[in-house]
């Protein structure tokens, strides 16, 4: 690719992130717009050792168990304790009387939110994980709950909250219409990364299928594993593809991931031809990928301890794992390389950020989560301008192996093997289509006679001669090869006149018998020529190879009529030839003029 196009591709893929994170941060933005609407009094934490207390227990017998707590505090919580919140409330505008609580965190397994109604009932709202998302209060990529607040005056609300593992999260607050079209304008952000996703997948099976390449395939399994790891990193699976399946939507969260991470590994090393080139860190990489998807597989079959460490090892393994494969192939000038070093910093950006806050050092927000998709949208645009680099040299090395395997080594014309399926599609085409055609046999009658007088060189150097004369009477289009050591096959494609067919011929056999400029030994070439028009007589291709060298062997080797046509049944009578003529004798006075004429000077 030429720098011109690489500058171009990146500055337009870091533009495309760089509008995505601008995206994503104008929502963020417009989300705490709102939030200031609700001011939150007073804000409380405490840490259930179990999952027996309920609402009335706390928020009577409990109250003095709860401590102060900020908005980024991460909970030390785990598989069996339960984190309570204590929030006081107040709306700070009256002409909205329909409030809503979001926290935009998808991953979370179980939250309530406990609030009194006008008689001092507790009311409560599920959602999380555990439970299907059609069950919500209101369904979506996260838990989001209506609120009751009353204009200047102070409400306590409680959030009953349980997760596998440490978490901090954000709590959005605002009019409901507000966060509803907050959420809708995610949808969209998101919508547009996971289409062109999808997008890209699809247009990957395509060429993997017009180009018959196993690269795109591989691509296209990657992509798809991407798009569905976002979706569900989101949460937009579990709220449209699994939101019957609150089990799979708990476990997806994890399982997916790891997926990722080892189908990640196996593509970068077929994309950087890892195992060609470092053969020791090839082997290293398959085995990292095969371990990496084996977790992936027994995913559900271990603790929630064990799950977040199979989760913190893939994430970190397969980022390590890409740099080195990506920094060994910029190391030998690969560009390849270059771009997967490119692509891959943002993801392993993401990667880094989620293993700490599984780890409970950094909370969890719609930046942690939702950034993955954008990285993902940088990333896997400039893969694909990796693959196609990669693609187009091996398609460079496949041509020249074609090259090599279908031209004729000392002349450059089509090899035999090539020059029949030419003339395979020229009598499909004279058949099904009508197609005019002229098929030519050249032979050279004097090699044997040169090579025995002159040696092997001349005889080689002459076969390169007449093919440089072929190029003369035949047009770039036109196939042209060498089927035996001194013979040729031509077509004219789209001729169907035998006085074109003959004057081209005449023109090579005249040329042929001008001697070489410079030459020190003049050393002539005399061709004959059997021609054919598909027009008048269609054989298969064996038999139109037959036919013409069997005309070619029936010419004498000093005959005046070097340039015959097969006969045909339905060709005219011709006028008898003279009574003192032989068989071998001219009658055609064209044939014999341009002879003469360009007997007379040198060959140009």
């Amino acid at each position: 690719m030429p720098a011109g196009n690489r500058y171009r591709s990146a500055t337009w893929a870091l533009w495309v992130s760089r509008a995505l994170a601008a995206v994503l941060l104008g929502v963020g933005f417009v989300a705490a717009s709102h939030a200031a609407e609700v001011t939150i009094l007073a804000q409380e934490s405490w840490i259930e050792d179990g999952r027996q207390a309920t609402i009335g227990q706390v928020s009577s017998r409990r109250v003095g168990q709860f401590d102060p707590t900020t908005e980024n505090a991460i909970y030390a919580v785990g598989p069996e304790s339960t984190l309570w919140l204590r929030l006081k409330l107040q709306a700070t505008r009256a002409e909205s009387p329909n409030w809503a609580l979001d926290i935009p965190v998808p991953l979370i397994d179980y939250v309530v939110l406990y609030q009194q109604d006008a008689d001092g009932k507790w009311q409560s709202q599920s959602a999380g994980d555990n439970l299907p998302v059609s069950a919500w209060q209101r369904p979506g990529r996260y838990p989001s709950f209506d609120l009751a607040l009353p204009a200047g005056t102070p409400r306590t609300v409680y959030l009953q909250l349980r997760h596998s593992d440490p978490i901090g999260f954000p709590l959005r607050l605002g009019p409901a219409a507000a966060q509803e079209q907050t959420r809708q304008v995610e949808y969209l952000v998101l919508g547009a990364i996971l289409g062109t996703l999808v997008l890209l997948t699809v247009w990957c099976l395509i060429q993997g299928g017009i180009h018959r390449d196993a690269a795109y395939a591989w691509y296209a399994a990657y992509a798809a594993t991407m798009t569905l790891t976002m979706a569900t990193v989101t949460g937009i699976s579990a709220h449209l593809l699994w939101n019957e399946s609150p089990r799979w939507a708990d476990a997806a969260q994890g399982v997916l991931p790891v997926l990722l991470a080892g189908v990640n590994v196996l593509f970068l090393r077929h994309l950087c031809g890892t195992a060609a080139r470092n053969p020791r860190v090839g082997h290293a990489a398959m085995a990292l990928g095969v371990v990496i998807l084996a977790l992936g597989f027994v995913f559900l079959a271990v603790d929630s301890r064990t799950q977040t460490n199979i989760v913190a090892f893939s994430l970190i393994a397969s980022p390590v794992i890409s740099f080195v494969m990506a920094a060994l192939a910029w190391r030998r000038h690969d560009v390849v390389g270059g771009w997967v070093i490119l692509a891959y910093i943002p993801l392993a950006t993401t990667a880094i950020v989620a293993v700490l806050r599984l780890h409970g050092w950094v909370a969890a927000s719609w930046l942690t989560l939702d950034a993955s998709a954008a990285a993902s949208a940088a990333a896997v645009p400039l893969l694909l301008l990796a693959l196609n680099a990669r693609s187009r040299d091996r398609h460079a090395v496949k041509t020249r192996v074609n090259k090599v395997t279908e031209q004729d080594a000392l002349t450059g014309l089509l090899s035999a093997t090539a020059m029949e399926r030419q003339l395979k599609v020229a009598v499909s085409g004279a058949i099904m289509r009508r197609q005019a055609a002229a098929v030519v046999v050249v032979e050279i009658v004097n090699l044997e006679h040169i090579r025995e007088f002159h040696g092997d060189a001349m005889a080689e150097q002459c076969v390169l001669r007449a093919a440089i004369k072929l190029h003369r009477v035949v047009r770039d289009s036109d196939p042209a090869g060498r089927i035996a050591t001194g013979r040729f096959a031509l077509i004219f494609e789209g001729v169907s006149s035998r006085d074109e067919v003959q004057e081209r011929m005449v023109r090579l056999v005249a040329s042929g018998l001008v001697p070489a400029r410079g030459a020190k030994v003049e050393v002539p070439l005399r061709f004959h020529a059997a021609c054919l028009l598909l027009s008048e007589k269609i054989l298969t291709t064996e038999l139109i190879l037959r036919d013409l060298t069997r005309v070619l062997a029936a010419m004498s080797p000093r005959t005046r009529r070097p340039v015959r046509f097969l006969e045909v049944p339905h060709e005219r009578h011709r006028p008898p030839r003279p009574p003192h003529a032989g068989p071998d004798s001219v009658t055609q006075p064209a044939l014999l003029d341009p002879l003469r004429r360009l007997g007379k000077g040198g060959e140009g």
